[in-house]
């Protein structure tokens, strides 16, 4: 599914509400890495602009004018 910006929206709080309205949400920075976002381990921190993820074993921290895009799963399983 390809995910339109709101352009009256920071990215920050374009990725928040699709997280909140699905669920979960991949995301690819722009060096490539990709990143599972879920409801129960993602914060979203609008006074410094950052993404936290809990990944469990480790914690990363996104800047979101560093995510490149964006998507959700339509299936269990892309191909």
């Amino acid at each position: 599914m390809i995910l339109l910006p709101n352009i009256h929206m920071t990215k920050l709080q374009q990725i928040q509400k699709l997280v909140e309205e699905k669920g979960e949400l991949m995301v690819m920075s722009d060096t490539g890495e990709k990143f599972e976002l879920h409801k129960h381990n993602v914060k979203f921190n609008e006074s410094s602009d950052l993404v936290e993820v809990d990944g469990g074993t480790k914690k990363f921290w996104l800047i979101p004018s560093k995510i490149a895009y964006f998507w959700t799963h339509d299936k269990a399983r892309e191909e």
